[in-house]
């Protein structure tokens, strides 16, 4: 840093700069450059190419459907535009907080083309993942006209068929770690814990409902560009809130079931979104409003569009990735002394445990292993020091027919309900924008002049 400094900064300044302020300086540009490094990462396209294939091709794939999210909203008038940058706000306030919060840090995303946050955010989950997922479901279940206590629900399901496919595949694929010990995302199916779709379906759930309720205090219903502010106001208190309503979901039930009796997460996932899904029948079956049967004639719209590209992708992705060849170079659960252990609080008061590092010689984690390691698994380099950066392997199907069947059948079966939404429902809820008139300040005073004559 100093010889940059020299050559290129102080050596063409006009005037001489001293011994202490040229290492200020340079102190100074140091922290700088850390700064910008931690707030966002590059790595090079071919390298993810060639170490980890479909982590690449899935990050173009999420950027493609946030694009047709942006593009559908951008058609639909301002207030859709708000609703995605709030989601936008959504998902910054949600990975920051898991992140910084020693409780929820249990995962470990895959270096992408840019990483955000020192190397934990990939720009595809920033902006791809929650406006596929949270963006469509909010749009299509508009469609369905249900009162505020049901869409929020249906919201979330919405985004759990969504994900599932992507959690399965993704996890399979290497596209993040998990933390090996973590209580709450201890139970599993395929690698993907159950919390994961309670996760989803709450948060999405909690966006929706903190929307509406904000909406419903702020503003009227027709939108009035005069009062922009005012709906800015309201998808930042949605993008801010959703994580804590959120959190009070997973308090009233997985937390007590779970921390207190026992409960596998598994039961309480199942029981957290079928009570999503009979409050969405209950209010559906009573709901009187003509709208939620018209049917839409032009239903294939770009949402239509991104729910089949995302589906087509991960039933073809199953069919011919080759997961033991992939080389996930980047952040992991740090590797250090396997007796270690760690405090993790839960909104009920208990206090569980969970070991703090991840042993190289015990783990259970069967989606990685450490093949394609030269030497071996990694160490520590210096006792006391843990080990964060480090390279996994992926490890091959134990059935790949049963993966097959699984992806295959959930989209298809979501595609369908996707098509009844979308279709057999009624349109888009679009608000009703304000009219003003316009005063034709000439011609009243033309007017005026002639009465006068």
């Amino acid at each position: 840093m100093d010889y940059l400094m020299d050559r290129y900064v102080f050596d063409n300044l006009p005037f001489d700069v001293g011994p202490e302020a040229r290492k200020e300086w340079g102190q100074r540009a140091l922290h700088a450059i850390q700064w910008f490094d931690w707030i966002c990462k590059y790595q090079e396209v071919s390298k993810i190419y060639e170490n980890h294939t479909s982590f690449l091709f899935g990050e173009i794939l999420f950027f493609i459907l946030a694009g047709l999210t942006f593009a559908h909203a951008w058609r639909s008038g301002t207030r859709f535009v708000l609703v995605w940058f709030g989601i936008l706000i959504h998902a910054l306030n949600v990975e920051n907080l898991c992140y910084w919060i020693p409780d929820m840090d249990n995962f470990w995303q895959a270096q992408g083309i840019l990483t955000f946050f020192g190397a934990r955010a990939p720009l595809y989950i920033l902006i791809g993942i929650y406006h596929m997922f949270d963006y469509t479901s909010f749009v299509l279940m508009s469609r369905l006209h249900l009162p505020w206590w049901a869409y929020g629900p249906a919201v979330g399901l919405g985004a759990v068929m969504l994900d599932m496919p992507y959690d399965i595949m993704g996890i399979k694929l290497v596209w993040w770690t998990w933390h090996d010990t973590d209580p709450n995302i201890y139970d599993r199916m395929n690698w993907v814990p159950w919390n994961s779709y309670y996760f989803h379906a709450s948060f999405a759930c909690s966006f929706t409902w903190i929307l509406m309720y904000a909406r419903s205090k702020l503003v009227e219903k027709e939108y009035d560009w005069r009062k922009l502010p005012r709906e800015i106001l309201c998808v930042v208190f949605a993008g801010m809130g959703a994580f804590w309503l959120g959190t009070i979901q997973f308090a009233l039930l997985y937390h007590p079931m779970h921390d207190i009796f026992k409960v596998h997460s598994e039961y309480t996932t199942i029981a957290f979104l079928s009570i999503y899904a009979l409050i969405v029948i209950f209010a559906d079956r009573q709901n009187k409003n003509s709208s939620a049967r018209t049917g839409n004639r032009y239903w294939f719209d770009e949402l239509a569009a991104a729910i089949a590209i995302e589906y087509l992708f991960f039933m073809i992705a199953v069919v011919i990735s080759d997961p033991v060849n992939i080389v996930s170079d980047g952040l992991h659960q740090p590797i250090g002394p396997c007796n270690e252990t760690q405090k993790v609080q839960t909104p009920t008061g208990l206090v569980l445990q969970k070991k703090k590092y991840f042993c190289v010689d015990d783990y259970d984690e069967k989606y990685i292993d450490f093949h394609c390691v030269p030497g071996g698994p990694p160490q520590q380099p210096e006792p006391g020091v843990p080990l964060e950066w480090y390279a996994v392997c992926g490890t091959d199907y134990e059935n790949r027919a049963e993966y097959i069947f699984l992806i295959w059948f959930i989209c298809i079966l979501y595609g369908c309900i996707w098509y009844q939404i979308a279709a057999r429902s009624g349109v888009t809820q679009k608000d009703p924008v304000k009219q003003f008139k316009k005063r034709v300040i000439g011609a009243k005073k033309d007017t005026e002049s002639k009465k006068t004559k």
